[in-house]
């Protein structure tokens, strides 16, 4: 889901599948009921944004190449407020268009939501995608449905998860 140029300097790199900076610093707060319902196990929209803390590029050779990887891991934040975090590992696997396979894992209080799909290699801000949920875990097991978002900037995509 993330974001990145070229693969070499993960500083200025791509999605939510990642970035380059120091660990964020915010206090956890009690969540939000919106990530776990209406408490008869239907969530219809979840926000959220995805602040990078760790990440890392595996490039191919120079320059953007099949096959470059970026891995690393966000911080959620609903509303202001520390909700989970996420894992992603996004694939190049197109270079005309260019786009790469993603895998990303959000972890929630109330279980894990699974995304997947191909998205844009990040050339510019705002980078705007659409992926797969497909599938989860506690409250989420049974989920679907799809993910809009947009990777603001190098660190922060803003995320909207449509559960059906």
């Amino acid at each position: 889901m993330r974001r990145y140029k070229a693969l070499g300097s993960v500083a200025g790199t791509a999605l939510a599948a990642v970035l380059a900076c120091a660990p964020l610093a915010h206090a956890a707060a009690p969540v939000p009921d919106t990530l776990g319902g209406d408490g008869k196990g239907k969530v219809k929209v979840i926000k959220l944004v995805a602040l990078l803390r760790q990440a890392a590029g595996i490039p191919v050779d120079g320059g953007l190449s099949l096959g470059d990887r970026q891995v690393g891991n966000d911080e959620l934040f609903q509303n202001g407020n520390r909700v989970g975090s996420d894992g992603f590992v996004c694939t190049v696997t197109s270079l005309s268009p260019d786009e790469r396979e993603c895998e990303i894992t959000l972890h929630l209080p109330k279980g894990d939501i699974a995304i997947q799909g191909l998205a844009p290699v990040i050339q510019s801000f705002p980078t705007d995608f659409t992926l797969a949920i497909t599938g989860g875990t506690g409250v989420y097991k049974n989920a679907r449905g799809f993910v809009t978002g947009t990777n603001v900037n190098a660190t922060e995509t803003d995320l909207t998860l449509h559960l059906t």
